[in-house]
């Protein structure tokens, strides 16, 4: 599924959320690239670009090498008040250039003004990283700051071993100091800090905004003409069969001079056959530019494939060791619209940041006709919450890798609305921001709904047919199939059914203070059939599946409803992948009471035994729905005038 980054606008999380506000956080080990994600991070953007100038002799090293940085506040890790050594990593390819030379200056770029009272340079390998080499300052201006060091750093490494650079910037309770910029090759972004006890490097998932501001002026008198370096592959992942497939990557020189047009050649492979050639039509210096061509997709079967662009010469020179980009995408035979998204929200009645949760949710569904919006409640701090359930807590534990964290939600459960790893998300944002979170979350969904196709339609029918007893009901879920459903889904696809309750009063905490009436809607109450959904029974192209239960007496008939999703099974986050439960289609139904009812007056036919909605037993018709047992020994439902 294609990542959706947020806009870079003014976001605010709350400064903590209930529960486990560090998503799995895990101590370091010495690898860079399995540190973890922390959340909690609040930001604020203005883009403010500089002019930089440099000698003929010295170069830009970083992820971006542009004059781009925030300023006006953008973000801030505000729950590790402190000092915080914050570092990027440059990988040995990106080295390449720049072996041989020496660091003699590094650039920070501060969103606000904060004091930065140091800067270091350390090796790094998957084995762990090397001896620090420090210099102290003493900088603080909002923008970019030059940091001569002396005596410079020599950069001669192997062809294994990176590096990694990096600041020490005061964070207070209320900055947003760091700068990112959505320019290059988006990289980690790492931060030193004691979590529950543990102090050790983590990434702080930075990405979603760009690359951290930090460059380094790299001073050498042989820096090579020309280093072709490969950047990303981009676009989306669905395409339908028989549809031109765009193959975009960028490419920049990582040395000194600039790429003249076609002076680049490139293969172009689909599952590792050759299906076309390009040259770059555009000068390409020493910032990354986007190149684009297209291929035919004829002949491609449904299902996954694999795109490559492999550099094969540059200046008539031919290429044998370059870096090739490949990404995965799909070929379908055809698609269906997208009924309802669905949002999965983890709540509490004793989560006092909740009811901000619901407000932000509220002005989703008030924006959008296309929201199925499903409150989960669980416990938190002993609170016993009257709306839990052990299948509540089971699809909390599932989505979230058992770190449940108050307020959150899954949107789809896709991954991308706050990285491209965890599935559910904080929702506590400041009230201030809910209408724009709410536009965001809008924004995400079109997303989906733009560059994911749906493979099968949804619809359904729940309530109390004829000769069923009172208190069981059912649901009928049926729809159609892409021919390739199985190929797009995997045969282990799942349909999915809650059971949810409209207007259930309880108290609820809001920041620190109970309100006695407040109203919950959308109240997960089951799952029919299990939590990780059932196999679908499926005829040639279409499918049905028929589920019966018992509706619990403290449960209102008149409020429910049956929320059917199809989609990947909830089974892989316990292991700790988010990657492959994302919801293809969803719809809801109202529950109904009089399905099938027969309309008659008190002195129609001969009953044996009359019973209520409740399965309570009376003497005669009650006003209202009545289960009536005749004297043949067929029941049905009676509508008392």
């Amino acid at each position: 599924m294609k990542k959706f980054l947020l806009s870079v606008l003014v976001i605010a999380l709350l400064p903590l959320t209930m529960g486990a506000q560090l998503l799995n956080a895990e101590k370091a080990t010495g690898v860079l690239q399995r540190y973890s994600t922390l959340k909690g991070v609040e930001s604020h953007m203005m883009k403010a670009p500089l002019n930089m100038e440099l000698e003929a002799n010295q170069k830009i090293m970083g992820h971006y090498d542009t004059d781009e940085v925030m300023t006006g506040g953008y973000l801030g890790l505000t729950n590790f008040p402190g000092v915080i050594p914050t570092a990027i990593e440059i990988t040995p390819d990106e080295l390449v250039p720049f072996q041989g030379g020496k660091i003699v200056a590094f650039r920070v770029g501060l969103a606000q003004s904060t004091p930065v009272t140091r800067v270091f340079a350390a090796p790094s390998t998957e084995q762990g990283i090397g001896e620090f080499t420090e210099w102290t300052c003493n900088v603080n201006a909002e923008g970019w700051n030059v940091i001569p060091v002396d005596p410079p750093y020599e950069i001669n490494l192997d062809d294994k071993t990176g590096l990694l650079i990096g600041f020490d910037y005061t964070q207070t309770s209320s900055n947003y100091p760091v700068s990112a910029v959505a320019a290059g090759t988006i990289s980690p972004t790492y931060m030193y800090l004691n979590y529950n006890g543990q102090t050790s490097w983590y990434n702080l998932g930075l990405e979603q905004y760009g690359n951290l501001s930090l460059q380094c002026i790299v001073e050498s008198d042989n820096f090579p003409q020309y280093v072709l370096v490969m950047g990303q592959m981009l676009g989306n992942k669905y395409f339908k069969a028989g549809e031109d497939l765009p193959v975009r990557f960028t490419v920049k020189n990582g040395g000194v001079n600039t790429f003249k047009v076609d002076s680049l050649q490139f293969d172009i492979l689909i599952d590792e056959e050759k299906v076309g050639e390009m040259t770059n039509g555009v000068e390409i210096g020493t910032s990354f530019v986007e190149l684009q061509e297209s291929v035919s997709t004829a002949g491609l079967e449904s299902g996954a494939h694999k795109l490559s662009v492999v550099p094969v010469a540059m200046n008539g020179e031919e290429i044998t060791d370059g870096k090739v980009l490949e990404r995965e995408f799909i070929i379908y035979a055809n698609s269906f619209p997208r009924q309802k998204h669905l949002v999965e929200q983890l709540t509490s009645t004793y989560c006092t940041y909740c009811p901000l949760g619901n407000s932000m949710l509220s002005i989703l569904t008030q924006q959008r006709n296309d929201i199925i919006w499903v409150g989960i409640h669980g416990e938190l701090n002993g609170g016993k919450d009257p709306y839990m359930t052990n299948q509540g807590d089971t699809i909390m534990a599932y989505l979230t890798g058992g770190e449940i964290s108050y307020p959150s939600a899954a949107f789809d459960r896709s991954t991308g609305w706050e990285d491209d790893v965890n599935i559910v998300s904080s929702i506590g944002y400041y009230e201030q921001y809910h209408q724009q979170i709410a536009g965001e979350l809008g924004m995400f969904f079109d997303d989906i709904a733009e560059t994911t196709p749906t493979f099968a339609t949804i619809e359904g029918t729940a309530g109390y047919p004829e000769r069923l007893t009172s208190d069981t009901a059912v649901v009928v879920i049926k729809g159609e199939l892409t021919p390739d459903f199985n190929v797009m889904m995997g045969d282990d696809a799942r349909l999915t059914v809650y059971i949810t309750e409209d207007s259930l009063v309880a108290r609820q905490l809001n920041q620190g203070r109970w309100i006695a009436g407040y109203v919950h809607n959308g109240v997960f109450r089951q799952a029919l059939g299990t939590v990780f959904g059932v196999p679908l029974k499926i005829t040639g192209n279409t499918y049905e599946n028929v589920f019966k239960f018992v509706v619990d007496d403290a449960w209102n008939p008149n409020k429910l409803h049956a929320v059917a999703f199809i989609g990947r099974p909830l089974f892989n986050s316990m292991t700790g992948e988010f990657t492959d439960m994302y919801v293809d289609n969803a719809e809801i139904f109202d529950f109904q009471i009089a399905m099938g009812i027969e309309e008659v007056t008190a002195d129609d036919a001969t009953p044996v035994d009359y019973y209520d909605m409740m399965g309570r037993r009376h003497d005669s018709l009650q006003p209202g729905i009545n289960i009536v047992k005749m004297s043949d020994g067929t029941a049905k439902k009676v509508l008392m005038k």
